[in-house]
């Protein structure tokens, strides 16, 4: 606020200085006149009366004067004066003069008052002459008789007083105005003051204010302009605290939205710059907030057909809508919805970009899809044989009491076989719907295997191999429900007999791991590759399809103990070399969580 006060004191001071100026210049220019026409006319008033004076001492008809007389008048006369006396002829002769110098000798006619005296009026002019430093007014005035002048009188003054006053003048006037100015000078500073220090508080205050300190307010007393301002930038002030505080809420909740929302959301601007980005749109893309903000969203996004999508959004203004593969960080299939951000002026200035992930949706879309060919296929395979054979007895095959036997055999293996498909499959459907409660209850798991391996050895040993257990003396205490731990148990011993060829050797194993305890089955079957461990699981996935389908499984039971166990909050394990044996290991909490 210095260079606003100084440039109002500097402003009042040359305003007052030039007024001061101009005003003492007319001043002394109108006093100066004053005086100088003052001692014009007394000079004149003088020098007419002279004139008269020196009249009788004229001989009008010889045109000669009477020296004596008329020398002692002029000399009198330019004493009490203290001017110069001179009375001339009206030819420009000096005649008789109070002071006798070069001057006195040369005709006088050549100059301006002797001249204007000579043609009948009074002459003035004022001139410096060699015997006084000072200017002299000479004035002159004829003296007149019948036919014209007959003589002239002009008297010389000296302006050394005049010269003096006025000095005198200019001074005390100078020193006036040098006293107003300072006095002006001073009053100049105090309206600076008066008028900055009002701004300079505005200014610090809307300087807080655009720093964020909205709290702020001016406190003007005066209604004036400044007052009407201060009260204008502190509503401003409070309307700014107010969407600012406005602001903040919606931002926080949209930030609070956007972080937790599972979809990815992403902006950029017109310049196709990213802007904003959540932790979805991160995970999804497979690049961190860091490296991708104010980056071209071809550069962060990694994807040309997403980029594509943008780029036409941007520019041409409508909704974009499409599947896009994501092939890193790993493959994913996302549903890509632009919408173009319109500004005020219906101009284009970015867009949004909703990610999205439907990568499961795709994938249970062909699960499902694969269920039911697999199904269908299942299903197909027994209702064929039952029909085909059926078909066949029909056509005169039941008189042959063997053929008919047999075929009927297989109808009725067949017909089991479809029971436990359709069992099974109700069975998954019920444990993946969650329609089965399951019984949660104390079960020794000894025992529980101690049985079930009881009820497999006939059909082991029908397959030429044996099974063995390998228990704790003591019981292992587990809280389960019994009948879905024995349904996970018998698809196990199920799939190792069936994949175990004969001469070879199931293993039922109870161990104890801390809080878990561990079920064990393991044989010396084919093995299972390694590229099939992934989709053991699966529902119809089989290793072995035609040895699956002549000991008359289904596919399903390994899904079955997947969904058991992990309805039990456990886990499984399989380890396999081909040629070697597989070993399925069920992890199971001894406790089952509550609540």
């Amino acid at each position: 606020m210095r260079g606003i006060r100084y440039r109002i004191v500097l402003t009042y001071v040359v305003l007052i200085g030039l007024a001061l100026s101009i005003f003492g210049v007319y001043t002394m220019q109108f006093i100066e006149k004053l005086y100088m026409d003052s001692m014009e006319a007394h000079v004149r008033e003088e020098t007419l009366l002279l004139s008269k004076w020196v009249t009788p001492h004229l001989d009008l008809d010889k045109n000669l004067l009477a020296r004596e007389e008329l020398q002692d008048l002029v000399s009198r006369t330019s004493l009490e004066t203290g001017g110069r006396v001179t009375i001339l002829d009206p030819q420009g002769t000096v005649l008789v003069d109070s002071r006798l110098d070069a001057d006195s000798s040369e005709n006088q006619l050549t100059m301006p008052e002797v001249s204007a005296a000579a043609s009948g009026t009074i002459g003035k002019n004022i001139r410096k002459t060699s015997y006084t430093a000072f200017n002299m007014l000479n004035l002159a005035v004829p003296v007149m008789g019948d036919e014209g002048p007959i003589a002239i009188v002009r008297m010389a003054v000296p302006m050394e007083v005049a010269h003096d006053t006025l000095t005198w003048l200019w001074g005390r006037i100078g020193i006036s105005l040098v006293v107003v100015a300072v006095l002006a000078s001073l009053f100049g500073l105090r309206f600076a003051h008066s008028i900055a220090a009002p701004i300079e508080v505005i200014t610090n205050t809307t300087r807080k204010i655009a720093e964020g300190a909205y709290d702020e307010r001016i406190y003007q007393r005066g209604r004036d302009e400044l007052g009407v301002m201060a009260d204008s930038i502190n509503l401003m002030a409070a309307r700014i605290s107010d969407q600012i505080e406005d602001l903040t809420q919606q931002k926080g909740k949209v930030e609070g939205i956007l972080t937790h929302l599972v979809s990815g959301v992403f902006v950029v601007d017109r310049s196709g710059r990213v802007t904003m980005v959540n932790p979805a749109a991160e995970k999804m893309i497979g690049v961190t907030a860091e490296d991708m903000l104010q980056k071209w969203h071809w550069e962060a996004g990694g994807n040309f057909g997403l980029s594509t999508l943008i780029d036409e959004a941007i520019l041409v203004g409508t909704a974009q809508k499409r599947e896009v593969t994501f092939y890193k960080p790993v493959e994913r299939t996302v549903e890509v919805y632009i919408t173009p951000i319109q500004s005020n002026h219906n101009r284009i200035a970015g867009a949004v970009v909703l990610l999205h992930d439907v990568s499961d949706w795709r994938r249970l879309e062909r699960m499902r899809s694969e269920f039911v060919a697999n199904v269908s296929h299942e299903l197909r395979t027994p209702i064929t044989a039952v029909r085909g054979f059926s078909e066949t007895l029909l056509d005169g095959a039941m008189e042959n009491p063997e053929i008919t036997k047999q075929f009927l055999q297989i109808i009725h293996d067949e017909s089991e076989r479809l029971t436990r498909l359709i069992n099974e499959l109700l069975e998954l459907s019920k444990i993946e719907s969650g329609h089965i409660q399951f019984r949660h209850g104390p079960v020794d798991l000894v025992k529980l295997v101690e049985r079930t391996v009881v009820r497999y050895n006939h059909q082991g040993a029908q397959a030429g191999l044996s099974i063995r257990t390998e228990l704790p003396e003591q019981p292992v205490e587990l809280e389960a429900d019994g009948d879905r731990v024995a349904q996970v148990l018998i698809n196990l011993l199920g799939n190792a007999i069936a994949y175990t060829t004969p001469g070879g050797v199931v293993t039922v194993g109870v161990e104890e791991a801390g809080a878990e305890v561990v079920l064990r089955v393991n044989d010396t079957g084919i093995g299972i590759p390694e590229e099939d461990l992934p989709r053991l699981f699966e529902r119809f996935y089989r290793v072995d399809k035609a040895r699956a389908r002549r000991s008359g499984g289904t596919g399903l039971g390994l899904a079955i103990v997947k969904h058991i166990v992990e309805g039990h909050h456990g886990r499984v394990v399989v380890t396999s070399e081909v040629g070697k044996g597989s070993c399925f290991r069920v992890y199971l909490p001894k406790e089952q969580p509550h609540g």
